[in-house]
């Protein structure tokens, strides 16, 4: 008998720990993703988590979001014009390597240099947050194509990832 117990309260605190993380919801004060409108075709979408979501959790749920929104617009590719994340969070920690440079020469000896974010930054109190500023469009960016997401099979690939 003593054992069982034991048993359940180890189950109950796991389930208590694994239900802490903010879920994939609309933001209702205690986290979620939200957005802004800021012109026809351009957004600012938000996903807050906190202490229990992951970075990159945020970061999946964040894309997600941007996906579902340029579905609901009736539109079917986006672009992540501007990742606001670090603007968003005020004080910031950064983890080591948090930002990588990138050199790519293609085989016509075109060169890009591209500077990445790994996401490190996150509220002091450790509460991960993600802003992205996406141009939704029909179709893909015929000047950005391989940044242009297709929306539809972002979800597909990924919903499996979403937490309700």
């Amino acid at each position: 008998m003593n054992s069982i117990l034991k048993i359940v309260v180890i189950l109950s605190m796991i389930v208590l720990v694994i239900g802490c993380a903010v879920t994939y919801h609309p933001s209702n004060g205690s986290g979620g993703f939200s957005e802004k409108r800021l012109n026809e075709n351009t957004f600012e979408v938000t996903f807050e988590g906190n202490q229990h979501n992951s970075l990159d959790e945020v970061r999946t749920y964040l894309t997600f979001r941007c996906a579902e929104l340029t579905l609901e617009q009736g539109l079917t590719h986006f672009l992540i014009v501007e990742d606001a994340s670090y603007e968003a969070i005020g004080d910031k920690e950064f983890a080591d390597g948090d930002l990588t440079i990138e050199t790519r020469t293609s085989m016509s000896g075109g060169v890009n240099t591209t500077v990445k974010s790994n996401f490190g930054a996150e509220a002091m109190a450790g509460e991960p947050i993600g802003k992205f500023i996406i141009m939704m469009r029909v179709g893909p960016d015929p000047v950005h194509t391989t940044a242009s997401m297709d929306a539809k099979h972002f979800i597909e690939a990924n919903s499996h990832l979403i937490k309700r």
